[in-house]
């Protein structure tokens, strides 16, 4: 998408482009995937259809456009609308609603931002929003406390966690896990209480129509293909133009292909592969029900997770995907790396069955710092890149970067400082020269 004067670089990393050779290479050359398939997750199939929203058409105006119609969008147009009543609020996505990583994540709720968890009571208070949202909705997305295992493979990380004096958790032998859980690959386990999932579509569902209900307008297949900044800006679709006061954009892993932030962040994909639903004496047997959430430390970590429906799941790390693609290559390559994953951890439980398949991405930056807040002459915001722990950040933020829209204050907003703290990230050509080898190496098969 080619944007107009200061095309958001905005006084961030302008000196590094000068560099020979970069700022060719940073330069948006690819636009929106207005066409490319999004398969249903398992979550979307186990959740009611939402009814359809048209496409946008026309010209209008708003107060408010916001880009993305997942957890942040539909956050900040709620939010926004409950500030301000009075506000045109229009959501658009290049999709459908809540089609993208709000649907296809693996379901944890972390009470900590990743580029912040030392700050506690931010992430408290942002779950405690999160949470309040879903009462006052009344939002059946199944959230629950649990306790979760950080799983150990070798016997030096295992030695380190069995040692550690952390009395908020529990240390679980190899054997243990051998006879609990059907498993001879893990050296241990560390069980921590105080986690939190939920089902990610029923939750995004949840946002959108409280959304609907607050007043905010929300279309489906109107890609944002052009901005042009300025005040008012000028939002162009396939089939419409929007000049709004304020613009949000909330579109996560799918930002570069908007031609945003292409040196500071990347999409990363993901794959996830889900048995059959399990009889209740099979969850109880392999001791699913006792920890429905399971971490495998690594550079490139794996999920395993019990949906409360009763299906067990795998959600690995695949890689980039050349010129900031959301689409993967090789799907059928990537449920058969995942396959082999949950042969290799779990051979018992993947015997029983391995029926359901997704793919995602999410949105990362080098310095796992979130890129949050305005930016521009101040009436563009952005909230993106979440680093794989989005879901209590992405309703948070869509509150507070409502209340810095709107005018309203809050403690947290000061937390949304825009591009800072941001480590440059090399052009698609480096980075597809040094990312896929480097995946590739790292995969944990």
């Amino acid at each position: 998408m080619k944007l107009s004067r200061r095309k958001f670089l905005l006084a961030s990393g302008a000196g590094a482009l000068a560099a020979p050779g970069i700022a060719g290479l940073v330069a948006p050359k690819d636009t929106v995937e207005i066409d490319s398939e999004r398969e249903m997750s398992l979550w979307t199939q186990e959740t009611p259809k939402l009814p359809s929203f048209p496409q946008f058409e026309g010209e209008r105006q708003a107060d408010l456009v916001i880009v993305g119609g997942g957890y942040t969008g539909l956050s900040c147009a709620y939010y926004a609308k409950k500030m301000r009543p009075d506000w045109k609020v229009v959501v658009l996505d290049s999709h459908t609603i809540g089609s993208g990583a709000s649907s296809r994540n693996s379901g944890s709720v972390s009470p900590y931002y990743a580029d912040k968890p030392e700050e506690e009571a931010l992430g408290k208070r942002g779950l405690d929003r999160l949470k309040g949202f879903i009462d006052q909705q009344q939002i059946d997305c199944d959230f629950r406390n649990i306790s979760m295992l950080r799983m150990q493979f070798s016997k030096e990380g295992a030695e380190a966690a069995r040692i550690d004096n952390n009395p908020q958790t529990k240390w679980l032998s190899a054997d243990v896990m051998r006879e609990r859980m059907g498993t001879d690959y893990y050296t241990g386990a560390v069980e921590q209480q105080g986690a939190f999932s939920v089902h990610p579509t029923k939750l995004v569902a949840g946002h959108a129509m409280a959304a609907v209900e607050a007043g905010a307008e929300l279309f489906e297949h109107s890609a944002v293909t052009n901005i042009e900044h300025g005040k008012p800006a000028t939002i162009t679709t396939p089939n419409g133009t929007l000049r709004a006061k304020n613009v949000f954009i909330a579109t996560n892993a799918y930002t570069p292909r908007l031609g945003l932030f292409d040196y500071k962040m990347y999409p990363l994909h993901q794959y996830t592969l889900a048995t059959r639903k399990l009889s209740a004496q099979e969850i109880q047997q392999f001791g699913l029900d006792e920890w429905p959430m399971r971490f495998e430390k690594r550079t490139l970590p794996i999920t395993f997770a019990m949906t409360p429906s009763g299906h067990f799941f795998v959600r690995i790390v695949l890689g980039y995907a050349s010129h900031n693609s959301s689409e993967w290559p090789d799907l059928k390559g990537a449920k058969e790396l995942a396959s082999r994953i949950f042969h290799q951890r779990f051979p018992r439980i993947a015997e029983l069955g391995l029926e359901h398949g997704w793919h995602g991405v999410t949105g990362h930056t080098a310095s796992a710092n979130q890129i949050a807040g305005a930016i521009g002459e101040g009436n563009v915001h952005v909230s993106v890149a979440y680093n794989g722990l989005g879901i209590m950040p992405s309703h948070n933020n869509g509150y507070l970067s409502a209340c810095n829209i709107t005018g309203n204050k809050d403690q947290d907003t000061a937390s949304l400082t825009g591009t800072t703290g941001q480590v440059f990230v090399p052009g698609d050509f480096y980075r597809s020269i040094l990312f896929k080898p480097g995946f590739k190496f790292l995969t944990p098969v």
